[in-house]
Parts: C-alpha cells; structure tokens; sequence
C-alpha cells in the first residue's frame, strides 16, 4: 500500500493506493496530527478510492478516533472526509465517527468531500 499527502493551504489531501493496513493509515494521521501545521487546518480529505483492500478491525478504528482528541484540544475545528464506495468501509467510518473528536462525513466522490471540507474556509 502507498499513499501520498499534500498540504494544501486550509488543509491536507491524502491519497491512498494499493491495500491499505491499519497501520499504514495510523502513520498518515500521525504525520498529519503530529505535525505542527495542524493547528491552522481545516480539513483532512482521506480519498480512497483507489484502495484494492484494507484490513481494519473495529477496535483499530476506534483507536484512530480515540487518537485525534489530542489534538483536537488544539485545534477542534478540523473536518475529516473519507471518499469511498465500499459500503462496509463507510460504515465502519460512521460508526467510529461517533467516538471521534472531529467530524467524520463519507462522500462518494472527490468533488463532495472537498465542497464539504472547504465549507467556512478560505481554501
């Protein structure tokens, strides 16, 4: 599995490929969550659509959402998109969302992640 970050002026875009593991996902939000740019964000856009697979427990999952309320205490205006069509992947991230610090939201398309994370920013 591989992915790609790009900071972006309101925020960062992370694009994943391949299979994706827990532990390759908790990396991208560590580097993101334990940079000190986080504080100005707005969103992070998690695209993955391009995903062959992915190997994510519940527990795992609810971990992720546990480790963001650090840094939600810095900075608690931080909106998190998914982009999927896997149905069971977008109810895995609602489901953890409701543990989240942040606010989670599933879009099936780039465009409608980007429309919603942007919304109130100057992005």
């Amino acid at each position: 599995m591989s992915y790609t970050m790009l900071w972006e002026p309101k925020g960062v875009y992370k694009h994943f490929a391949g299979f994706l593991s827990f532990q390759e996902y908790a990396r991208s939000q560590e580097e993101v969550l334990g940079d000190s740019r986080v504080d100005d964000i707005r969103y992070v856009i998690n695209d993955l659509l391009d995903i062959e697979g992915y190997a994510v427990a519940p527990e795992q999952a609810e971990y992720a959402a546990a480790f963001n309320r650090a840094s939600a205490l810095s900075n608690p205006r931080i909106r998190i998109a998914y982009v999927t069509n896997d149905k069971r992947l977008a109810l895995l991230v609602k489901v953890v969302g409701a543990l989240s610090a942040y606010e989670l939201r599933v879009f099936p398309s780039l465009a409608e992640a980007r429309s919603w994370a942007c919304e109130g920013s100057s992005a």
